[in-house]
């Protein structure tokens, strides 16, 4: 048995203090946003407790499905970098991108990069499917579990938080899901946003959603993890290797009065049943920042 923990919209904080510099931009709406309102939605009280609940479990594996920071601050992203390395080393977490981590366009070197170890292949994925120049998609093996991580994260205009994949990322995507099925892994596609049309809104929604659909249709995947709306959903899609489960998780670090549970994150224990497979799911929520509780234990596959 594998087990795959699942977390995402981590919207880390305190917020660094900003330079004048930096607001001269997309920012400065989101700054304003951040000190109204949505500081005391993410709260780190409730994202410590989560990451200290998932690693005394222990899993075999950690995926993290973006918006790590808030506005693309340069400070934002070496706290981020920080807290990926807490949560565990690079070959025990995969990271990938939001729209939150692409706010702005800022150079790799002070934006993601700080971030790369978690978001490359590893070399027995590389032995199966070599990352392109562009990053993305990569592959990391374990066993017979195949992780496949895209990025949907680009820069916007304000109030819009979309995503894209683009037709080369989609190619390649195509490629490894056929490489890898015909090794018979399980094969797990990380994205940040919601991969199915009608998921989300024109202002939040993945601008390529239909061809996505349209590529794990064709060429297969058992279970495709996303973020983004912060919401704990269950999908199934027909493809031409069987369903594929497509999961949404809520924010790990959201707090809303009277919402329960708020910040959580999910366990797949994933194993091989016959000619198929059996995926169990296990959602581990904060019911307050002093306590983590089992929300929910559902088998969502057996062969």
């Amino acid at each position: 048995m594998f087990t795959l923990a699942h977390l995402s919209d981590i919207h880390l904080s305190p917020m660094p203090r900003a330079k004048r510099r930096h607001l001269l931009s997309k920012r400065l709406l989101g700054y304003v946003n951040w000190h109204r309102g949505r500081k005391f939605v993410h709260r780190r009280d409730y994202l410590d407790l989560l990451t200290r609940d998932l690693i005394e479990r222990k899993p075999d594996h950690v995926t993290v499905t973006g918006d790590l920071v808030n506005l693309g601050l340069p400070e934002e992203f070496l706290r981020a970098a920080e807290w990926l390395h807490h949560l565990g080393p690079p070959d025990h977490v995969t990271a990938i991108p939001g729209n939150h981590d692409a706010y702005v366009r800022l150079h790799p070197e002070r934006g993601t990069r700080h971030w790369q170890p978690y978001m490359e292949g590893n070399a027995a994925g590389e032995a199966l499917f070599r990352t392109p120049d562009t990053g993305f998609p990569f592959v990391r093996r374990y066993g017979d579990i195949a992780i496949v991580a895209l990025s949907s994260a680009i820069p916007t205009m304000p109030f819009i938080a979309a995503g894209k994949l683009g037709r080369p990322q989609l190619d390649y995507l195509a490629s490894a899901l056929d490489t890898l099925g015909r090794e018979g892994l399980f094969r797990v596609v990380l994205i940040h946003h919601p991969p199915l049309p009608g998921q989300a809104g024109w202002r939040r929604g993945l601008r390529d959603a239909t061809k996505l659909r349209e590529v794990l249709r064709a060429h297969g995947a058992e279970l495709v993890l996303h973020g983004h709306d912060h919401a704990q959903t269950v999908h199934e899609l027909d493809t031409a290797s069987g369903t594929a489960l497509i999961v949404g998780v809520p924010s790990a670090s959201e707090a809303v009065e009277g919402q329960s549970p708020a910040a959580r994150y999910n366990e797949y224990m994933i194993e091989r049943s016959g000619d198929g497979w059996r995926v169990e799911m296990v959602g581990r929520a904060a019911a307050s920042n002093e306590h983590v509780w089992e929300c929910e234990r559902r088998i969502l596959r057996d062969r």
